[in-house]
């Protein structure tokens, strides 16, 4: 057994806390309410106050003031909520660097924890009236803590986001110089000095860049889920999904792949994370897929494809969902109910590129006695997921609180864990899954505080105020034209970048082009989220993919192929939403028969201008052009397809989605006509029969 260094220990124990931490805030809701119940139930004939008498009461009771005085000291300050996650996310993650020896690793964590300290202070002078200013020192400490962001990014994520990083660095300096034939690049000028003095004041006096809007998102609503799905998992019910997944769909053709899919769009409903979903549940998926006859490159896609769909897939969405939520000032319980039916559109391209897949390699069944009988103890422990997502959705649904939701969701999850697996009752296995939460909530601090600094780059630089001119110049034209836009510059943006950060570029390009684009904000943000999401699945730089690869032995370009083909419904869902608005908002009306009222939000349609046969219709069409659509693609359905068939099923799914009846009704019939007719028309049977006969 390898023995654990000291700064290991520490980073873990400081994950650990970081992890107590992140709880704390989340429970700062429910604290006050508890606090507010304690103080009713002990007063007698406190209804019978006026509210001033029970604001007073609140006070001046001892339970109360002294929650006040947690919460001005500890809940409540800007330089806590945002610095403490950065002081343990940068000593957590600078203590577990790898490769480099440990007195290095003690004196950038020490030397980061000093400098962030300093601006948690420079933060509680501003909260206390102070005027943000630019001092002597601040000089200083800003470049180095943006080198040291710079370089825990580098090691934890890569060369691509440090050099794209450093690209708006070097930007913001020199943009007064560059001639106007670069366009949208030429800036106003300004010198060096103006320039340094412009990133002190507002990426370091203030909350900005590495403190701006994706550290605010993260560290006030997404590290609560994060805990809540590393105990989860944690506690053994990881196996259990496997287990659960394995036993749905081993039946199938292909069962082993399916059951990797069933178990990736179950992990991400607790898991927004594309490389942690392929990495939890890969080890153990992509060696079964492989086992049972499919190609180490396919296995390893289907691992990476079905995981970045974890990533869209509701109640606990990608952080990415979070910001969507901050962005368009909409509640996020709206965004989750939006999300609903794409992300079975997403998991339905993925099932069936896989049944046709494995017609053609002639992989069937997992044989019976490779599917996993859930014993009555196991089928009882299932309950570990159906009562904290039904806590989790209650709350996200009932009451539009975050992080409360996440707290009762954790609760719950951690009570029912404790209680279903026995071998989670130990300080050891308790203390281990808080480390693991900490320390993936620090990963992430991490790269936001990246993201954090790109963002407001090219927001001080101008450069955004440009390229949104630009858009609306583009949006005078045909919409498709714009949307494919949009489309390519998150894929290309997305395939070095996290969908996070890809998100917020585009964004900000969108930011004044959206009224001209003529969609709803809702609609054409969660286009471009689903472009940043599939990012991770598309070639040449396919991030989920290159993850799954080496689990698999695979090449990673050709995995990344090979998703991206898994993946074809993701390339499709956001212009059908687009063109088919009942896809997003029909759905909304949930709202309204659990007694609630029907949105009303700016950021959304008039979802009574969506009918039920509008959503009828798109569910139909979309199934069946994903059945065209994937089996040309695969070559295969029942029998191997001739060329003439592929072109006329790629043509019919197609032309299925465009909005225009006369069309889709042409399509419907030519597209049930191909099904129909491909069972006459021969061609080679895969050996899936051959076995079965």
């Amino acid at each position: 057994m390898t023995p654990v260094s000291v700064e290991q220990r520490v980073a873990d124990l400081l994950a650990f806390v970081f992890a107590l931490v992140v709880l704390v805030y989340a429970a700062s809701g429910p604290l006050s309410e508890f606090v507010r119940w304690v103080i009713e139930v002990t007063t007698p004939g406190f209804d019978e106050l006026s509210r001033r008498q029970q604001r007073l009461l609140a006070r001046e009771h001892w339970l109360g003031g002294g929650f006040r005085s947690l919460e001005r000291t500890f809940l409540l300050p800007t330089g806590l909520i945002l610095g403490l996650p950065i002081l343990f996310s940068f000593a957590i993650s600078f203590l577990g660097l790898t490769g480099t020896r440990p007195w290095g690793n003690w004196a950038l964590a020490t030397l980061s924890s000093l400098v962030f300290c300093i601006w948690v202070a420079n933060l509680f002078a501003v909260d206390g009236g102070a005027l943000p200013a630019a001092r002597p020192l601040d000089f200083v400490l800003f470049p180095i803590a943006t080198v040291l962001v710079l370089y825990l990014t580098w090691r934890n994520f890569g060369t691509f986001i440090v050099g794209f990083c450093l690209f708006w660095i070097i930007y913001f300096f020199v943009r007064g110089w560059l001639p106007e034939w670069t366009g949208i690049l030429a800036g106003s000028e300004a010198t060096l000095a103006q320039s340094m003095r412009s990133m002190v004041l507002n990426f370091w006096s203030q909350t900005g860049g590495m403190f701006g809007q994706p550290l605010q998102v993260v560290s006030g609503n997404v590290l609560i889920f994060i805990v809540f799905g590393a105990v989860l998992m944690a506690s053994g019910a990881g196996d259990l999904l496997m287990k659960i997944a394995n036993r749905l769909t081993g039946g199938l053709t292909g069962g082993a792949a399916h059951a990797a899919v069933a178990s990736s769009a179950l992990f991400g409903t607790l898991s927004g994370a594309a490389i942690s979903n392929v990495v939890s549940t890969g080890v153990m998926t992509i060696p079964v897929i492989k086992r049972s006859g499919f190609k180490p490159a396919f296995a390893a896609a289907v691992e990476a494809a079905a995981s970045t769909g974890g990533q869209v897939m509701p109640p606990v969405m990608g952080v990415v969902a979070f910001f969507v939520a901050g962005q368009i000032g909409l509640e996020y319980r709206y965004i989750v109910i939006a999300a609903i039916i794409p992300a079975i559109f997403f998991y339905l391209g993925t099932f069936l590129t896989v049944y046709f897949e494995a017609r053609r390699q002639g992989v069937g069944p997992l044989p019976a006695d490779e599917r996993p009988k859930l014993t009555g103890a196991e089928r009882v422990q299932c309950l570990v997921f159906v009562l904290p997502l039904g806590v989790l959705s209650y709350f996200l649904f009932a009451q539009p609180s975050v992080p409360k939701a996440g707290f009762y969701g954790f609760i719950v999850a951690l009570a029912s864990a404790l209680v279903l697996f026995r071998g989670f009752r130990s300080r050891e296995r308790l203390y281990r899954a808080f480390v693991s939460a900490g320390h993936m909530s620090a990963s992430i601090i991490v790269i936001v505080t990246a993201i954090g600094l790109i963002v407001g780059l090219i927001q001080v630089s101008g450069f955004s105020g440009r390229l949104s001119l630009l858009l609306a110049q583009l949006a005078d034209g045909p919409l498709f034209g714009t949307l494919v836009v949009v489309a390519l510059g998150a894929i290309v943006l997305g395939m070095g970048l996290p969908p996070g950060a890809t998100y917020f570029i585009i964004v900000i390009a969108l930011s004044s082009g959206i009224e001209a684009v003529g969609i709803a904000p809702l609609t054409l943000h969660l286009f471009v989220v689903f472009f940043a999401v599939i990012s991770t699945v598309t070639p040449p730089v396919a991030l989920a993919a290159f993850a799954a690869a080496p689990i698999a032995g695979a090449d990673p370009v050709r995995t990344g192929f090979q998703a991206a083909r898994l993946a074809l419904a993701g390339f499709i869902i956001p212009f059908v939403f687009v063109y088919h608005p009942a896809v997003l908002y029909k759905l909304q009306v949930l709202f309204d028969w659990f007694g609630g009222e029907v949105p009303t939000s700016k950021a959304m349609i008039d979802i009574s201008s969506v009918t039920w046969l509008d959503l009828g219709w798109i569910l139909f069409a979309f199934t069946l052009a994903m059945w065209l659509l994937t089996s040309s693609v695969t070559g295969f359905e029942k029998n191997r397809l001739n060329i003439l068939e592929r072109i006329l099923r790629s043509a019919a799914g197609i032309a299925l989605l465009i909005p225009n009846m006369a069309i889709a009704g042409t399509a419907l019939v030519a597209g049930i006509g191909l099904v129909i007719g491909h069972r006459f028309l021969g061609g080679d049977p895969s050996p899936v029969d051959a076995k079965s006969a």
